[in-house]
């Protein structure tokens, strides 16, 4: 919640929010974080140009994660068959 000491303390002269985020019902909810910034004209709805919301930046991340491990997981296994076959040259 955004308070009035906070918007005079760090001069704010307006508050955004885009129209993509993980719930737009803030203005339904018993305290509105943005009430006082509402109260005051300070607040306005910025039109999003990506639909990319924390969730969808983490569900990416964890899904690379997930590749990334699974290639590691190839390659060290192809090391080890490597090692394992491996044979050496005698100099005698």
């Amino acid at each position: 919640m955004l308070l009035l000491s906070q918007i005079t303390t760090f001069n704010i002269s307006l508050v955004v929010h885009g129209t993509v985020a993980e719930s737009n019902d803030f203005q339904k909810e018993k305290d509105n974080p943005y009430s006082v910034p509402l109260s005051m004209g300070i607040f306005k709805v910025l039109e999003s140009p990506l639909d990319i919301t924390t969730s969808t930046i983490i569900r990416r991340i964890v899904s690379n994660h997930e590749a990334y491990q699974k290639r590691n997981e190839k390659k060290v296994a192809s090391e080890k068959r490597y090692y394992e076959g491996k044979t050496f040259v005698s100099g005698d």
